[in-house]
């Protein structure tokens, strides 16, 4: 009875040890292994190519590697696009918590630099 107690344990950490991998990755999917983000990283606003306010339009075109910052009435973020894929970001996946409440989509084109 106990070897069978036994196998049960192991099975169950077994099972475990193999859920365990695609849980963190959908909790993390939107993050490479070393925690930074598909998307790009916060930058400074000094080296922005251009100022976005959020409540005028619904979607910006911009190629991978530009800094933007954005504007939602007295606060703004800065954010360098350097985005895995050149995908579309929404920028509420970007932006800080209580800066953007509604959808405003970045769409990521190559740069001249990239190699195709």
């Amino acid at each position: 009875m106990s070897s069978i107690k036994s196998l049960s344990a192991i099975a169950i950490l077994f099972g475990a040890y193999l859920v365990t991998p695609v849980a963190m990755a959908s909790a993390q999917a939107e993050t490479f292994a070393n925690g930074r983000s598909w998307y790009g990283v916060p930058n400074n606003p000094e080296v922005a190519s251009r100022v976005v306010d959020v409540n005028s339009t619904d979607a910006i075109n911009i190629e991978c590697g530009e800094t933007v910052t954005f504007r939602n009435g007295d606060k703004s973020f800065t954010w360098r696009f350097d985005v895995a894929n050149h995908r579309a970001v929404d920028i509420r996946k970007v932006a800080p918590a209580s800066f953007a409440s509604k959808k405003l989509m970045v769409y990521v084109s190559p740069n001249d630099f990239e190699r195709n």
